[in-house]
């Protein structure tokens, strides 16, 4: 597969389903990042689950062996610092439906959260991210929310993710769940938005031609780029299976079995 890889200088890599499963390392993908280290191509990962910091998921990476500074790592969370940034958001009465340690992380970036569910009539924006702590509360108080005006946000609208014992509901499925009580648009900070995949070519630097997508979930990753017009490669660690992509109308440009060098 170096033949493939050559053919490129910079490398969009998804997470979960490529690098590892359930946290624990792929076979292959050690040996993977290790050859674009040593032919110099850039690489960043670009993940759709915002549970943890971006310092957090480089710690991880690099106690597995999978060299990764901070700069490496992009999650939604890098897409809503742009919007705030460019005053697409205001960082104002906001309320966050997520894990703690992502809530956390929001607030010691200076993001404006309400904690109060009471106060969910004067909330402007709310963010949704899955995890395993969301409850019926969560689901009334986000939907009272979005009822009252608030905008949606959803850190992705994956309806699952991959794990070993198959793929789990993901924040998409909360997303709908919330959409079911009060029609409303949700703004996806994640893949496939091209906001996010412009981030990434923003990041790496180089020209769209020279840019490849390594992903498993052809409804982010392989979509995301195709939407961004860069080539992709679907790998089958993870969420998909080959019977699944030969059926599916969003293809990819290449897919391999797994990222054996």
């Amino acid at each position: 597969m170096i033949n493939l890889f050559e053919k490129f200088k910079g490398f969009i890599i998804d997470l979960d389903g490529v690098i590892y499963l359930d946290k624990k390392i792929i076979p292959h993908s050690k040996k993977f990042i290790k050859y674009l280290i040593k032919a110099e191509k850039k690489y960043i990962f670009l993940t759709n689950d915002s549970t943890l910091s971006p310092d957090e998921y480089s710690k991880i990476l690099s106690e597995q062996g999978i060299p990764c500074n901070l700069d490496q790592i992009m999650t939604p969370i890098t897409n809503l610092l742009e919007m705030i940034k460019n005053k697409k958001i205001q960082n104002k009465d906001i309320m966050v439906f997520s894990s703690t340690k992502l809530k956390n992380y929001l607030k010691s970036l200076d993001i404006n959260i309400i904690e109060d569910n009471n106060k969910f009539k004067k909330i402007k924006t709310i963010i949704v991210s899955g995890n395993l702590e969301f409850n019926y509360d969560d689901l009334m108080y986000a939907s009272l929310c979005v009822q009252n005006g608030a905008k949606l946000l959803a850190t992705s609208t994956d309806n699952t993710y991959p794990r070993k014992i198959g793929n789990v509901p993901a924040t998409g499925s909360i997303i709908a769940a919330i959409q079911k009580t009060h029609p409303v648009s949700a703004i996806n900070l994640g893949k496939p938005s091209k906001s996010i995949f412009n981030l990434a070519k923003k990041k790496l630097n180089i020209k769209r031609q020279d840019i490849l997508t390594v992903g498993d979930n052809l409804n982010t990753d392989i979509l995301g780029s195709n939407l961004s017009k860069l080539k992709s490669c679907l790998v089958l660690t993870g969420k998909t299976n080959l019977a699944t992509a030969k059926k599916s109308k969003i293809k990819s440009d290449y897919i391999l079995n797994n990222l054996k060098i």
